[in-house]
């Protein structure tokens, strides 16, 4: 059947409206062009200039641990870099990690090989912590350490970023599950894992953070408000304040696992505090120092305690914390006593159930933890000053370089 259906014209007032409205609908057309154009201009702009295009990273497979072992009678060394350690543990899981003015290096524990790398070329480094198999990077962005990142200390794989809440953070240290991060104003407390906040204690409006010092009785903190300084007791983990007690110099904590103490810088005498209230407890002698009040000084203003572990130790030493000023490492135990001093160029780090490691101008120095007395020194060039971290048969020496001997 034919199809009689006829289109009939459009209607006058249609046609007369759609010839009004060509014109304008050509240029939001155009227009819509313009901003895509101009929107893609800009992404590549912001790319060009900004964040994204000043990051160079590379991540790896987990890296093999290196077994633990006795440390050997004879060392010789296996690589140095100029690069700085990271603070906490500088090794974990087969990765020794360092760090220069703008990148974070995860390097093959017995080659220094690197495996791993995150740099930002726009931003330089305030400070780097390992802990726990999580390496914490605090970059300087626009004047201010308030940048961190966190990664997989094996693999070098990013975790975490934030913003931190802190102005002129410029002391970083760790602690188990968390970092420690001081400012003139503030003490913050981050989880590593995450990088979730645990706590920020701030002083009243016209305070100073002098230092805190973080162990598993709390963090201490010292403080001063115009010529009155205080100190304060916070929970390490939690969101408490335990305590606040004004003092009659400007004393440095020295000891928050042993016992909660601190030091006068011009008498070396340590006083003792009551963990449940702040009262002032027992002093001890004054600490031996040929310049004491700089040593003192020299402490970093972030810190987290030596502790002691293992059976031996604890029966030896229970709770007990290595404590260095100047030229002398001590021990101090829950009795409140200096066990031993030795004469020794760096702090001292546990390095078996019996032994206590660290250096002196002939090297590696390995002390008895039940008397103090000298078990054996190991000659390693150039040790004097660095930290020994037990790695394998033997050290990461810490420094403001790297090397490890073996």
């Amino acid at each position: 059947m034919p199809d009689t259906e006829q289109r009939l014209p459009p209607h006058p007032e249609l046609q007369a409206y759609q010839q009004r409205n060509r014109r304008q609908l050509a240029i939001y057309g155009a227009g819509l062009v313009l901003l895509v154009v101009l929107g893609f201009g800009l992404v590549r702009l912001a790319y060009a200039r900004g964040e994204i295009n000043k990051v160079d990273k590379a991540s790896a497979s987990a890296a093999t641990a290196v077994p633990s072992a006795p440390p050997a009678s004879t060392l010789n060394l296996k690589w140095r870099s100029d690069d700085r350690p990271a603070g906490g543990t500088a090794y974990e899981d087969g990765i020794v990690v360092t760090y220069d003015q703008h990148s974070v290096n995860g390097r093959e524990a017995l080659t220094g090989a690197l495996r791993w790398h995150y740099s930002r070329s726009d931003q330089t480094l305030c400070g780097v912590v390992q802990q726990d198999h999580t390496t914490i990077a605090v970059y300087n962005r626009h004047g201010n350490c308030d940048e961190a990142t966190g990664f997989v200390t094996g693999t070098g794989e990013p975790k975490w970023y934030r913003t931190l809440t802190d102005n002129g953070t410029d002391a970083i240290s760790s602690a188990p599950n968390v970092v420690l991060l001081v400012t003139d104003h503030a003490v913050h407390v981050i989880d590593n894992a995450g990088g979730l906040d645990r706590w920020v204690f701030s002083p009243d409006i016209g305070c100073t953070v002098d230092r805190a010092l973080g162990g598993s009785r709390g963090v201490l903190i010292s403080f001063h408000c115009g010529n009155k300084s205080w100190l304060a007791l916070h929970d390490l983990i939690g969101d408490t304040v335990k305590w606040k007690v004004a003092v009659n110099t400007r004393q440095v904590p020295i000891t928050a696992d042993a016992f909660i103490a601190a030091i006068d810088p011009l008498t070396g005498i340590i006083t003792e505090y009551n963990e449940a209230k702040g009262t002032a407890g027992s002093q001890l002698p004054a600490v031996p120092s040929t310049d004491l009040a700089q040593s003192v000084a020299a402490l970093p203003r972030s810190q987290t305690t030596s502790t002691l572990t293992g059976t031996t130790a604890a029966a030896a030493a229970p709770s007990g914390e290595l404590v260095h000023l100047g030229s002398n490492l001590f021990l101090l135990d829950a009795t409140k006593k200096v066990l031993w001093t030795v004469s020794t160029s760096s702090p001292g780090r546990q390095v078996s159930d019996t032994l206590i490691g660290a250096t002196d101008q002939s090297g590696i120095v390995l002390i008895k933890l039940t008397d103090g007395t000298i078990a054996r020194t190991v000659a390693v060039p150039g040790a004097a000053g660095t930290e020994p971290i037990p790695l394998g048969r033997g050290f990461l020496l810490a420094g403001t370089s790297t090397a490890v001997v073996q």
